[in-house]
């Protein structure tokens, strides 16, 4: 039986001031998944060393091998991030699949560093695929320093059902309304100012859920996810992109992946934000 969710891209290490900790948007978003109550698998690279296995939070876990992990230094300066990237795992192909996985529903692809081929945007005819793009949108110098590229999107857009984005990933912003028009619905994650979706012509702002933020780390991932599992389920974007946003508030209250909220603790927070 394939996963209902599987998370394709790099499992990185984090490099904290209290040490390495697990990284990457499949790490968040396969852990959202579970929160919410489905069955997630991830397909990733990396070193021995990450110790990642079967199972990982008691998801299964294909990991391709590499001599490398991908492993970032993230700093925030005034609340803006300034990220180091320290070494890369291999690429991840079609190939890289496990067979058995490849008829999963729901599909979320999250590069961190460029790895993730193109080939798995048309891989997954029969699944919903959501892209969380920001590892397509990086280059990074010889000291590792992270800042953004040129992207069309040309190759990966128009092959899924849905693109999630930071605002500061984006280093053209040009090129967004270029994205919006070739791809079916377009999120931009604009922080502690929600987000705003583009579908079918129209802009719409999903208004932020009032957080005391601890670590704004892995929110995008965590909404990204929250959006797939919901948009599954109700096939209403707005309706996915607000779960989404309250999933991705409760997510930066806490450090790390100890943020990712479970079901209940979402729609408690929708209920009562609403009331």
């Amino acid at each position: 039986m394939p996963p209902d969710f599987l998370a394709i891209g790099h499992v990185s290490r984090d490099l904290t001031p209290g040490g390495f900790r697990l990284g990457g948007a499949v790490a968040y978003g396969a852990l959202t998944a579970l929160k919410l109550g489905l069955r997630p698998a991830i397909v990733t690279s990396a070193a021995p060393e990450l110790g990642l296995g079967p199972p990982m939070f008691g998801m299964p876990v294909h990991v391709v091998p590499s001599p490398k992990t991908t492993t970032f230094h993230n700093t925030y300066l005034r609340g803006k991030r300034i990220q180091r990237l320290k070494d890369v795992a291999g690429p991840i192909t079609p190939a890289d699949v496990p067979r058995a996985w490849w008829s999963s529903p729901m599909v979320l692809l999250g590069p961190t560093a460029d790895e993730t081929s193109y080939d798995l945007t048309r891989h997954f005819q029969d699944s919903l695929v959501v892209a969380s793009i920001q590892g397509w949108l990086r280059r990074w110098d010889s000291a590792g320093l992270v800042t953004p590229k040129y992207w069309d999107g040309q190759a990966v857009l128009p092959y899924v059902d849905a693109v999630v984005v930071s605002i500061e990933d984006i280093g053209d912003d040009t090129m967004v309304e270029v994205w919006a028009k070739i791809t079916p619905v377009l999120i931009l994650t604009l922080g502690e100012e929600g987000a705003r979706l583009h579908h079918q012509g129209i802009w719409h702002h999903i208004a932020p859920f009032p957080v005391h933020q601890v670590d704004p780390t892995g929110a995008g991932d965590v909404f990204a996810a929250a959006y797939l599992a919901r948009y599954r389920e109700t096939a209403e974007p707005l309706e996915s992109a607000r779960f989404a946003s309250c999933a991705a508030s409760l997510c930066v209250e806490a450090d790390g992946v100890a943020g990712i909220p479970t079901r209940a603790q979402v729609e408690t927070r929708l209920r009562t934000s609403s009331q």
